[in-house]
């Protein structure tokens, strides 16, 4: 017999309250360790939505514990399952009848899910809670590392500890991790040249000494932490070019989920901390740069795979980058200091550096270091049939000796032209070879592209350790700054280091970076499910979705005014009276 709806709406209301109040406690008591300034009401109202979002996620696991234990839910069946799951975002197997398969969205299978969904509760879910229970999960353990990252860098909870400067200890640990990767190497069944799995891996060992450079505080390798940026930036251009170009990707859903996926946590983070967006330029620069790129192939797309049209976009997009960075002052300003919304995203006021006056430099300095590198992308991903036939056209040189020579030939002179950046442009001081950058940074990227896919037997090996760790650049970038390292406050920067073990170093760094590591991964999962939970393929989904998000998060901000401002309630917590 199954059970009566009443009994189990009790049953989740009461979990629910139980979790609210326990979660809720919990999110009071971190307000009292703060120690930077006072809570605004966007941190606020973000604690209120993830209290309720990990009450609502409670309440559906105990739902589908009873469902699971006690028996099905009948009375539940008068939603089609398919059609909910649908209308959830929640990607049903397709259903077998007769011959054919149908996906959930055909007649047939809709039909045979709804008379399953009186059988069995394992075969679709039903009410309203059990079909979000997967994004109510990861919005519950969205809400654990944001309080997590609340507790490490804006309470006095865990102490911080000045970085180390070692030279040998930086070097040995660098080589300590290339050691273990080369053990995971794998082989591809393609010799193609610049493969997805190469690619992760360039990102891999780029992102770890770029973390082990603020780790370190290693200042002498600052010059090749600029390369590194440049080659994320150019991959920008690269990946967005070669994937849009094609015309396929032109879609509303495929433009919001490349946005979600880049600007997500770095909002979330922004909110939680108080800091704003600039702090994380790097989400910023990915965002503006894709968003160039998209638009000048939006325009007149059918002429993409033309040499004429795309080279004329090309010098077009260059023209307009010159004119907004080397041109008149106001230009710049006027983008992003005017345009309703732009200051407030590319604003940024350095506590540390209260010299800059111009709130408007940080994102200037940053941006224009690389304002040229993405184009180079978009050329490199038009031109890359062209390296790759030049590449087979060594491999196919019958003559063994002649093949060899000729890749000989190829290597010293990529190697000759590396030698001579080294010498005029990579050995200048910091900040005169921030002046040089832009207009030289592309040199040792296609060096490393030449040499990396000159021989079949190196392309087709990849380091896995790096690839996989390549994945998560994003996460681990925004994620250094409060777990890994400590940081000065709002907008600070990570100017001291995370200590849970004091006196023990190496053993604190250990650990950290362990669990520095295992939330990027699992922040990177998070994200990629809300994204498919909050953008499905329906377009009115979509807009039904993102709207009741935006009127929670509103009915949440004017819920925060009952815990801090004039009118906030006496009984509300110490804490948030601050």
């Amino acid at each position: 017999m199954g059970l009566q709806p009443i009994i189990l709406y009790a049953a989740d209301f009461a979990a629910f309250l139980v979790s609210l109040s326990v979660v809720g406690s919990a999110c009071a008591w971190l307000g009292e360790q703060h120690k930077y300034g006072s809570h605004t009401h966007a941190q606020v109202a973000l604690a209120i939505a993830l209290c309720l979002g990990f009450s609502l996620w409670v309440a559906a696991e105990v739902e589908a514990k009873i469902v699971q234990t006690w028996g099905t839910k009948e009375s539940y069946a008068a939603v089609p399952a398919a059609a909910g799951a649908e209308e959830a975002g929640i990607e049903l197997p397709a259903t077998k009848i007769g011959n054919a398969v149908e996906g959930p969205s055909s007649p047939g299978a809709k039909e045979v899910a709804w008379q399953e969904s009186t059988v069995s509760t394992a075969s679709a879910p039903s009410s309203m809670l059990e079909r979000a229970r997967e994004p109510l999960r990861s919005v519950a353990e969205l809400a654990g590392i944001v309080a997590f990252l609340y507790l490490c860098d804006r309470t006095a909870y865990f102490p911080d500890g000045k970085k180390v400067y070692s030279p040998a200890a930086f070097w040995g640990c660098w080589g300590l991790i290339w050691l273990a990767a080369l053990a995971t190497t794998r082989r591809l069944e393609s010799t193609k040249v610049m493969q997805r799995e190469q690619t992760d891996e360039w990102k891999g060992w780029m992102q770890i000494m770029f973390l082990m450079y603020h780790y370190f505080a290693e200042h002498e390798v600052y010059n090749a932490i600029r390369i590194y940026i440049a080659a994320y930036v150019w991959m920008t251009g690269y990946g967005n070019f070669f994937l849009y170009a094609r015309g396929k990707s032109f879609t509303i859903r495929r433009t919001l989920q490349m946005l979600f996926r880049l600007n997500f946590l770095g909002l979330v983070v922004c909110v939680a901390l108080n800091n704003e967006y600039m702090l994380y330029y790097i989400c910023a620069m990915h965002t503006f740069f894709t968003v160039v790129v998209v638009l000048a192939l939006y325009i007149k797309s059918d002429a993409n795979t033309a040499a004429t049209a795309v080279y004329s976009k090309i010098a077009l997009t260059l023209v307009v980058t010159l004119l907004i960075y080397d041109g008149p002052e106001f230009i710049f300003k006027a983008i992003f200091g005017v345009i309703p919304g732009m200051r407030q995203l590319f604003a940024f006021h350095d506590p540390l550096h209260k010299e800059f006056t111009n709130e408007l430099h940080e994102w200037h300095f940053r941006s224009g270091l690389d304002r040229f590198i993405w184009i180079v992308g978009m050329v490199y991903a038009f031109e890359v049939g062209r390296f790759e036939a030049f590449m087979q056209h060594l491999d196919g040189i019958a003559s063994l000796a002649k093949r060899y020579a000729a890749r000989a030939g190829v290597a010293l002179l990529a190697l000759a032209v590396g030698g001579l950046w080294w010498h005029y442009a990579f050995r200048l001081g910091k900040y005169k070879y921030n002046a040089v950058h832009p207009y030289t940074s592309f040199v040792p990227l296609t060096v490393f592209l030449v040499l990396r896919n000159l021989f079949p037997p190196i392309r087709q090996r990849y380091m896995w350790l790096f690839a996989f760790l390549g994945k998560v650049t994003l996460e681990t970038y925004i994620f250094q700054f409060h777990i890994w390292m400590k940081t000065t406050g709002v907008n600070g920067s990570p100017r001291t280091l995370m200590v849970w073990i004091p006196g023990w170093h190496y053993v604190n760094m250990v650990l950290t970076t362990a669990v520095y590591v295992f939330l990027s991964f699992r922040m990177f999962h998070i994200t990629d499910s809300l994204k498919n939970a909050m953008i499905p393929e329906a377009l009115a989904s979509t807009a039904k979705r993102l709207g009741t998000a935006s009127l929670l998060g509103a009915a949440c901000y004017g819920a925060s005014f009952a815990f801090i401002g004039p009118y906030a309630l006496a009984v509300a917590d110490k804490a948030m009276l601050r």
